[in-house]
């Protein structure tokens, strides 16, 4: 940290306690004892029930309202997530917001311009009172507002779990090793390297705009928050690893408790808005890279991709809004009870001819595209 920063001696305490806890106390009891069964399964179940409930409760529903969620899984999410002990669900809200809002400048709480260790966890130890902010939504909610006065006892109650598992079976220290010091430290560190790793390491599909990336390696250690440039762009999406074969148990949990009507109103972003911006930074990075051929090559080069690229942004767009008009005008017949009538009929037939003419010019556009990006790549091998 900055020379003359003072030191929240709590926070700091508590984060480095845990770690040196676990660091001596893990390789002891593995030397002495070995790793148990039932040391491995409750580390584990804590470890994925917490971090999930950060993840899916605190981040995606409490910070970005990307869902709603009944009653019981709020509750859920609210007790579990302050077993972190990373603060009450509206203190983190607020704090993630400012990031958001302020992502990469003074005004982000761990911003990564402060470097690696910064964004990772001494922010946490700065003797510093955020205020709450943004968050009047959040402060309606009575179950919210009950966490937050209560979240420490909440989350020593559930974090203690492990401890009458022990009770019960008669290995209290094991499980208290596994079960809660190893568990505090794997809890907070998967979350903090959100805020670090996924801000250095890893690539920007989506945006340059900021210093979010999207990392796979993060994604199953952080329930798959991972994807987090597609985050920072679409930060409302109740999906982090959109894409089907993207690592994001939180979605798939998420889509679970849809099926059995717990969760819903998931909030998500097209698949052409996707592809639209991937192929903005594909351009975006071609055009740059251009500056190595020279100015004869390079200028003709830069007109034809800029001509192929707004020819498939634009057929990407337009069939996007024909499949949502229709999406519109297929509920708005519903209603009437007229989905039936001859006339539906007809209009349904209309806009599959419609439909099939769009996705011709799309091809015919994404082609255009293909041959465009070879030839600028191909020219680049030369240069």
């Amino acid at each position: 940290m900055a020379q003359g920063t003072r030191w929240n001696l709590l926070n700091t305490l508590f984060l480095t306690g845990t770690l040196a806890v676990a660091v001596v106390a893990v390789p002891w009891r593995l030397a002495t004892s070995g790793l148990r069964w039932s040391e491995a399964l409750v580390c584990l179940g804590m470890t994925f029930a917490i971090g999930t409930a950060i993840s899916g409760g605190y981040h995606r529903l409490f910070s970005h309202r990307a869902y709603k969620a009944s009653r019981p899984v709020r509750f859920l999410f609210l007790c579990l997530g302050a077993a972190a002990f990373e603060n009450s669900a509206l203190k983190w809200s607020s704090d993630h917001r400012m990031h958001h809002q302020h992502v990469d400048t003074e005004r982000d709480p761990y911003t990564i311009g402060k470097g690696f260790w910064y964004a990772h966890w001494t922010w946490v130890m700065e003797e510093k009172a955020l205020p709450l902010v943004g968050v009047a939504d959040l402060e309606k909610d009575p179950l919210v507002r009950w966490q937050h006065r209560n979240h420490f006892l909440i989350g020593a109650v559930v974090a203690l779990i492990p401890l009458w598992i022990g009770l019960v079976t008669g290995n209290v220290l094991g499980l208290l090793i596994f079960g809660l010091a190893l568990r505090i430290v794997l809890t907070h560190h998967t979350t903090f390297l959100i805020n670090s790793a996924a801000h250095l390491f890893g690539s920007r599909p989506y945006t340059d705009a900021n210093t979010a990336r999207d990392n796979w390696l993060l994604a199953p250690l952080t329930y798959g928050e991972g994807y987090h440039n597609f985050h920072h762009q679409w930060q409302w999406d109740y999906r982090n690893g959109a894409l089907w074969y993207q690592w994001d148990t939180t979605k798939w949990l998420l889509n679970l408790l849809a099926w059995i009507g717990l969760v819903g109103q998931f909030r998500r972003v097209s698949a052409a808005a996707m592809t639209r911006a991937r192929l903005h930074m594909e351009e975006k990075r071609l055009r740059e890279r251009l500056v190595l051929a020279s100015p004869g090559v390079a200028t003709p080069m830069r007109a034809r991709l800029a001509e192929a690229h707004l020819k498939l942004d634009a057929a990407l767009a337009a069939l996007h809004e024909r499949h949502e008009a229709w999406g519109q005008k297929k509920a708005e017949w519903r209603a009437k009870g007229q989905v039936k009538a001859e006339a539906w009929r007809e209009a349904k037939a209309e806009w599959k001819a419609s439909m099939a003419a769009q996705r011709a010019e799309l091809k015919a556009a994404w082609a255009e595209w293909k041959a465009a990006r070879l030839e600028v790549r191909s020219a680049l091998v030369y240069a």
